[in-house]
Order: C-alpha cells, then sequence, then structure tokens
C-alpha cells in the first residue's frame, strides 16, 4: 500500500479508536537534519506525500538565515519565473505581512522581518503536520551496509528513518554517513574553471598591515599572498547578518562592548585614515526594508574591510560544535566593536559617527538573544562529490539536464575570502568574484550521494558543486526548491522502496510539476 493512503488511513481512524492522529511514531519514513529553509521545504513536501517526517533543528529556532538577518529572497539577481511551490508561498506570505510588495515583479526582492519569517514558517511546518525538535545537535549515526539506520543526538535521543535529508547548512549528517566531499576552493585546474581557485580582482591597498611591534594586524592572514587560481582551503567569508534602525520606538541603543578592543579596528580606521572609506555605507551593506526605518546590515561585497573576518571561516566547516560556537560569539563581539568603533572613535570623522549614531538594535527581533540573530552567515562549508559535480561549465555553457530539477539563476558571488601583505606598505584582498548570472539546470544528482557511498540520503544544501559553481547556488531560494525536490524524493524512495538514486527521475519531475516548481524559465537567457 502507497505510504500517502496508509497514512490518510491512519488519520482517519485515529479519531475512532481515541488515538492522536498526530503522535509521531520512534520510527520515520523521513527525517530531516536542519531546520533551514531548505530543510523546512523537504520536510512540508515528504509530509504532503503521506511520508511519516520529523524535522530536526540545531538551536531553538527554525528558519536558518531567512529568520537571521537575511530579509530577502534576492530576486533582484535571479529569474523570479524559476521560483514556484513552498518557496513562492513563504516569500509572498512573509512579505506580505511584512508590509512590503508582493506583487511577482520582474526586478526587485521580496523583504520581510525575520520575526514574522519565522511565523510564516512554523504555521507551514504546523498545518504540514510536521514535528519539531529543537537543540538536536548530531552526535552519531548508524549505518547497515551502505544506508543509514539512524542518527543520535546529543542527550541520546535517537532518530531512525527509511530515507535521510541532510539540509544543514554544514553538511554534517553528510559527512558523517561518510559521503564524499569537498572543502576549500578548487584551484583553476582542476576542473578546467576560469574563475577557480584564489583570485585577484582588486587592487593592493596602501595602508600598512603591521603594528609598531611589527605584528600583522587583526584580520590579515598569515603567509604570503598564494600563487592565482591556485586552490585554497579558505571558503567564502561568513559574517553576523544583524538589523539595525533609526526608530526611537524600536530602537535599543548600541552600547560599548563588554571585552571591546579597539586594536581588532586598527586596520579599518586606517583605510579610513587614508581615504579609501568616507562613510558609513562604504563599510557597510547597509539595506532597506520597505515601510521601516530598519536595515538589514551586511558585509559589504566591494569594501576594502567590512563585517568578515577573514581566515575565521576556515575551521567552521569541521569543527565542534563547540569550537563553532567560540567562532560564532568572535564575530559577533567583533561586528559589535566595529559598530561601537564607528559611533564613538575619534579616528573615524565627524559626519561618519554622527551618521553610525543614528543607528541601534531592533528590540523585535532575537528578544530571546539580547537581538542579535541565531544564525551566523555560513555562506558555504562543506560541498558533496557526488556523482556528478556541477562546474562552471554547468552554469555558463553545458547548461541542460535531462533529470533537471530546479533552474538555477543567480549571479556568480563571493564576496572577499582572505586577505594578505603585500609588502611593508601594502595589503591586497583575495577571493571575489561577481558575475551576472543565467538559468541553468540543477540535476537530480546534484543532491543525490555516489550510490556506494549512501542509498538513503538526499543534500539539498550542501550540493554537489565547485566552489564556482557552488556560488551561483548557495541562495535560500534555490535551496528551498532543493529541499522540496528532495522531500518528494524521499517520499518516492519510501514509497517504491529503492534507493534515492534508483527513483524514477520522470516521476518525480511529474511530481515537481504538479507542486508548482518550474522546470523551465519562462524569460529569454540574458
Amino acid at each position: 500500500m502507497a505510504i500517502s493512503t496508509l497514512r490518510k488511513l491512519i488519520l482517519l481512524l485515529c479519531p475512532l479508536i481515541g488515538l492522536n492522529a498526530h503522535a509521531q511514531p520512534d520510527h520515520y519514513d523521513v527525517v530531516v537534519y536542519g531546520g533551514t529553509p531548505g530543510g523546512i521545504t523537504a520536510a512540508i513536501a515528504a509530509a504532503r506525500e503521506g511520508a511519516s517526517v520529523v524535522l530536526l533543528e540545531q538551536t531553538k529556532h527554525v528558519g536558518g538565515l531567512s529568520t537571521s538577518g537575511l530579509n530577502r529572497d534576492e530576486g533582484e539577481h535571479m529569474d523570479r519565473s524559476t521560483f514556484g511551490g513552498l518557496c513562492e508561498r513563504f516569500t509572498f506570505e512573509a512579505a506580505r505581512r511584512s508590509g512590503t510588495k508582493t506583487e511577482n515583479t520582474i526586478e526587485g526582492p521580496r523583504i520581510w522581518l525575520s520575526s514574522v519569517a519565522e511565523k510564516v514558517f512554523l504555521e507551514m511546518l504546523e498545518e504540514a503536520g510536521v514535528p519539531v525538535k529543537y537543540d538536536q545537535l548530531l552526535d552519531s549515526v548508524e549505518k547497515d551496509g551502505g544506508n543509514l539506520v539512524s542518527l543520535q543526538v546529543r542527550g541520546g535521543e535517537s532518530y531512525q528513518g527509511r530515507v535521510f535529508v541532510d539540509a544543514s547548512y554544514e553538511g554534517d549528517l553528510m559527512a558523517m554517513a561518510k559521503v564524499s566531499y569537498a572543502l576549500g576552493r578548487e584551484a583553476r585546474a582542476t576542473y578546467n574553471e576560469e574563475k577557480a581557485g584564489v583570485r585577484y580582482l582588486d587592487k593592493k591597498i596602501n595602508v600598512s598591515p603591521y603594528d609598531k611591534n611589527g605584528d600583522l594586524l587583526f584580520g590579515i592572514m598569515p603567509g604570503k599572498p598564494p600563487e592565482e587560481f591556485s586552490a585554497s582551503e579558505h571558503p567564502i567569508c561568513y559574517n553576523v547578518r544583524l538589523n539595525l534602525t533609526t526608530d526611537r520606538k524600536s530602537w535599543l541603543p548600541i552600547q560599548k562592548p563588554a571585552n571591546y578592543d579597539p586594536v581588532k579596528h586598527e586596520l579599518l580606521a586606517r583605510c579610513i585614515e587614508a581615504g579609501y572609506l568616507k562613510n558609513i555605507n562604504q563599510i557597510l551593506g547597509l539595506y532597506n526594508i520597505p515601510n521601516t526605518p530598519d536595515r538589514e546590515c551586511n558585509n559589504r561585497q566591494f569594501s576594502i574591510v567590512s563585517m568578515s573576518i577573514p581566515g575565521a571561516q576556515t575551521p567552521w566547516a569541521e569543527a565542534t560544535f563547540e569550537e563553532r560556537e567560540r567562532i560564532h560569539k568572535l564575530y559577533r563581539d567583533y561586528t559589535h566593536g566595529m559598530l561601537w568603533f564607528l559611533k564613538t572613535d575619534k579616528r573615524v570623522p565627524p559626519a561618519m559617527r554622527r551618521q553610525m549614531g543614528l543607528y541601534g538594535f531592533c528590540k523585535n527581533e532575537w528578544k530571546d538573544n539580547d537581538h542579535w540573530p541565531w544564525y551566523l552567515y555560513v555562506r558555504a562549508a562543506r560541498r558533496m562529490v557526488g556523482s556528478y559535480v556541477l562546474t562552471l561549465a554547468d552554469i555558463t555553457e553545458n547548461r541542460n539536464k535531462e533529470d533537471v530539477i530546479h533552474v538555477g539563476s543567480h549571479y556568480i558571488d563571493s564576496h572577499h575570502v582572505a586577505r594578505y601583505v603585500v609588502d611593508q606598505d601594502h595589503f591586497i584582498n583575495e577571493g571575489r568574484m561577481w558575475q551576472e548570472g543565467m538559468t541553468f539546470d540543477i540535476p537530480y544528482r546534484a543532491i543525490t550521494p555516489k550510490a556506494a557511498e549512501c542509498g538513503n540520503l538526499l543534500v539539498p544544501v550542501c550540493v554537489s558543486a565547485s566552489n564556482v559553481a557552488f556560488a551561483a547556488i548557495r541562495l535560500e531560494p534555490t535551496w528551498m526548491h532543493l529541499g522540496e525536490v528532495a522531500g518528494m524524493a524521499a517520499a518516492l524512495a519510501v514509497n517504491e522502496n529503492v534507493a534515492v538514486q534508483q527513483i524514477d527521475v520522470a516521476e518525480l519531475q511529474s511530481m515537481i510539476t504538479k507542486a508548482g516548481l518550474p522546470l523551465k524559465s519562462s524569460k529569454a537567457d540574458k
């Protein structure tokens, strides 16, 4: 009997025999690890197809970056005609309730408030009957041959499943399941990618990277600048993506941090004094949230010094949860200190200090976390190495795939990655990429591991792609679409009692279309 039919029968019979229809068994058809937007859509889609599902979230809140300061769908950089399904439903409703535009515009993003986004996600999960477990930190897994049997979290709880979905930003479940993955950035020669590896798109900066004792300033990485196009262990930068406001009714002043250290902002001070940075908007990416005085505050891609800490992102992917917490705190303390420095330090011109002084923290956001986002903005960590690895050629040339499950369209986008000494008087930023995108097919093979490594795991976030290709995929709308497809594929594998690599992809594509997810763009390529 199909799982959808069986589940409907159980739901009908439960009230008659006095059982709670929402009571969950110890064994689930589908176990989703990671309450990111992609994990949420995976869980909802699997439940919609009749599978029993549990969603395991590492923090106390669902939504990943979409509820932690990334308040837009970035539709201005994408082909909105490729959006659909649960992603379209979420972005429309979150924007509508936040009082911003929801029309299906050709240009411009849908924008929301983080607190509103969390409510929308929770309502969608409740409507689908998906139970959410919080504070679930992966501890170990059990495998039988090539299949996962269960995962265990800290505290001892175990979740058995027939199919698992790793929707975490880090790919923790994938790694623990011994699935192959890559870190950092491949060399240009690895996949013959023009944009791969170490990249010097920006000129050296005429500011000394050394302090008076000859030691490197904070934010300068040790060692000589590596050879251009060589491989690098360092992924794209991370930062805290918070909200600021000028509305005194919902405004909390930026106070001096308890552990404030102005030395950490010496490089920023020198760049300001040298005339490279003349206003706050050249340092911070401040994005409007319509109909509010609030701003998203993000690392500024083209800035010389901004909210990232070059090199601090590198250990994150392989770090323990305790180590990640320390790294997250380092970013939060650095960001808080930067805001205070820009607001108060006499080396900052008065006009810039006044500009920064207008802003405060948003007291209506992240109330249980001292008004700081729950998640660090992890742009990329592990990337699966599956049977097919998407590369630059798949993004720009060989763009059509027979097993297409979603159409990507974002720019090839990387902020600065690293920062090195050039000589006694100069430093250079490295790693930036920015190229207008075009539509490209993402194949089902990109979310499935090699069959010999695991037959019941799907990976819709840390997809099988080179660093360059991943730079065009690493968007929440893309992950939401891939998550929804992963949920449908998981249910299909359960229904057909086959490995995820063996499902009928044509049937999956039919399900995708019926769910309202486009498999073609309605626009001509740019």
